[in-house]
């Protein structure tokens, strides 16, 4: 009887949240679900990957701190526009890519080469190199003073993802990175939600490594609320506000998006304000 009112549940939850563009999709998702860290196929790619994540972050945060310039820089963020912090976003690029030994992605920080656009991480599956980072200063200007030093990170990330996507591995990491950019890129404009897009395992994992790196560098003060999902950002302590290894080991269901979408609720009345 148990069993049957936690299925009756999940099958009501789920039922609940379709059709609404905040909340995760199992339908969607489940047609390829190495791709998504809320399905019980990424088990493997998030007990795997999490020690990953963290140790290069790790080393990143190592290498930034060891150059007084950067740890001035980080401290009085807030103060530089847009135009003062590009050259230390260019340091900062050199050393993340130098942190995970991959070769370096192409750089782009103007207005022009990708102007409809933010951020980007252009990539190819049918021709896999090492990517292109872009930034536009110009729309990152109007953000908040930390999302060019967030986004920066970010995308640089996907470079390491894609590149040990095409590496030739088997692992159960490249798998789920090679699946997700496949997605990606095969996805129609507006057909992933929210949530569907953002815990794809390569942003899933590339938000929670940049909220990692700033929110240890600035003592866990700046918002993380408009970086990812709950499930890649840290609270004001240094906790994930959701974390997915977690409500896998406590699900019996065959996904973990119904529980996902119920914590999820939050972020969104959040998002509201």
């Amino acid at each position: 009887m148990k069993r049957l009112l936690i299925a009756l549940t999940c099958l009501y939850t789920t039922s609940a949240f379709t059709g609404d563009k905040f909340f995760a999709n199992q339908l969607q998702q489940e047609k390829t679900p190495l791709a998504f860290a809320l399905q019980k196929e990424s088990f493997n790619f998030l007990q795997q990957s999490n020690s990953i994540t963290f140790a290069h972050a790790n080393q990143l945060i190592s290498a930034i701190k060891k150059q007084p310039q950067l740890v001035a820089a980080i401290s009085q963020w807030s103060s530089l526009d847009i135009a003062q912090q590009v050259p230390y976003l260019r340091q900062i690029f050199t050393l993340e890519y130098k942190a995970f030994g991959i070769k370096p992605p192409q750089l782009i920080i103007d207005t022009v080469s990708y102007p409809g656009k933010t951020v980007y991480f252009d990539f190819d599956v049918t021709s896999p190199s090492t990517g292109t980072v872009y930034l536009n200063p110009d729309k990152l200007s109007k953000m908040d003073k930390f999302a060019a030093l967030a986004f920066l990170i970010h995308e640089t990330r996907h470079s390491y993802q894609f590149q040990l996507a095409y590496s030739g591995q088997s692992t159960d990491i490249s798998k789920g990175y090679k699946q997700a950019f496949i997605t990606q890129k095969a996805s129609l404009p507006g057909s992933l939600s929210f949530s569907d897009f953002l815990t794809l395992v390569n942003e899933y994992e590339a938000f929670m490594f940049g909220n990692y790196v700033i929110g240890q560098l600035t003592n866990w003060q700046v918002d993380q609320s408009s970086l990812g999902t709950y499930a890649s950002q840290f609270d004001n302590k240094g906790h994930l506000k959701i974390d997915l290894l977690k409500l896998h080991k406590e699900s019996g269901s065959s996904s973990i998006v119904a529980p996902f979408n119920q914590k999820m609720i939050a972020q969104k009345e959040h998002l509201k304000r």
